[in-house]
């Protein structure tokens, strides 16, 4: 019986390992510029392609996984860049997380781009020939990459800031989804006063996201880029709404501390 324990932990620890390679792998290949294929990641390995799909059952998965990963490093170095600042100013730790999300952006463009391409409710299916793995694969579960900036908002909500939602988006909601709302870290924090809060998050990702994107695609003249005056501008415009205009020149300071000491 202990013998079979053994076996088994050794086998699993050899799973997890190639999994971990499989990932590993996959994001040189991003960093290389190259083709992010079942067949490069096998080869790269020292395996057949074939033998790969013991480990993921298509190219999706592992793109899925891949992403993963990526977004845990990405909330990794948000949190340390918020750890800066007070746990008890959540406006400093936003300044600081929104800026070190383009931060690592610019400075990874193709992981990013692959990980934020998939679809936000995409899943992977990750089995070996004789045995599933849970679905939150090798490397731990995904990181619960919006709760990160969720979590920010309910404390500024906490702080007695005028979070406020149209009427008809509220009612909206409500009836579109229950189930869904249910589970949204907003409604569980807040309840039905965690709507105003969500509503503002979600603007605020809208515009975080969307320049960033176009900055890494180069859909955006580079001098922009280069001086951040676009991305100012919308941070600007987040923290204004949501009743922090008195605290820009404190926010833009701190925005330009966080990427100081990221050397961008």
């Amino acid at each position: 019986m202990v013998h079979q324990q053994l076996t088994k932990s050794r086998r699993e620890r050899r799973r997890l390992e190639t999994y971990d390679e499989i990932v590993e792998v996959s994001r040189l290949l991003l960093r290389e510029k190259s083709e992010l294929s079942l067949r490069a990641v096998a080869t790269q390995m020292g395996m057949t392609p074939p033998s790969l799909y013991r480990y993921v059952a298509s190219v999706d998965g592992m793109r899925a996984i891949v992403a993963r990963d990526i977004k845990r490093d990405i909330v990794s170095a948000m949190s340390k860049a918020s750890d800066h600042y007070p746990t008890d100013d959540p406006a400093a730790r936003l300044a600081a997380s929104a800026t070190m999300f383009r931060i690592w952006a610019l400075a990874n463009r193709a992981e990013f781009q692959m990980a934020f391409a998939n679809p936000a409710d995409s899943t992977c299916s990750i089995d070996t020939a004789d045995e599933p793995l849970p679905e939150v694969g090798p490397a731990g579960a995904s990181p619960a990459f919006a709760d990160h900036f969720a979590d920010l908002f309910i404390r500024l909500h906490s702080q007695g800031l005028p979070f406020e939602a149209p009427a008809d988006d509220l009612e909206s909601v409500q009836t579109r989804d229950p189930e869904r709302m249910s589970a949204d870290p907003f409604h569980v924090a807040l309840g039905a006063e965690g709507l105003a809060p969500r509503r503002l998050f979600n603007l605020a990702w809208a515009r975080l996201y969307g320049i960033v994107m176009v900055e890494v695609s180069g859909h955006i003249d580079e001098h922009l880029i280069r001086s951040g005056s676009v991305f100012t501008t919308l941070l600007r415009e987040t923290f204004a709404s949501l009743g922090l205009a008195d605290r820009w020149d404190q926010i833009i300071k701190i925005s330009r501390e966080t990427a100081s000491r990221a050397s961008i």
